[in-house]
């Protein structure tokens, strides 16, 4: 890949991400394929740690910290509440 073309695909997906309602964690969630979220819903629904679940992600090659899952589970971080 060339330098411009990996330089817009960084900052196209920094202004998609800034026009979200959603946090990080959600729209890496709604990202994912349907059997990762499948995924990562059993590993809560099985109370699994937030520091197991965001290791798997980043394995995974994906981006994200354990505060921004922190926040989306306690209703505090910036998606639409209703």
């Amino acid at each position: 890949m060339a330098l411009e073309e990996a330089l817009n695909e960084i900052l196209g997906a920094r202004k998609t991400n800034r026009l979200s309602a959603n946090c990080a964690y959600q729209s890496l969630y709604d990202s994912l394929p349907e059997a990762d979220q499948k995924a990562i819903d059993k590993a809560w629904a099985n109370h699994y740690p937030v520091n197991l679940v965001v290791q798997a992600l980043r394995k995974d090659g994906h981006k994200t910290s354990s505060d921004a899952v922190r926040a989306h589970q306690n209703g505090t971080c910036r998606c639409p509440k209703d």
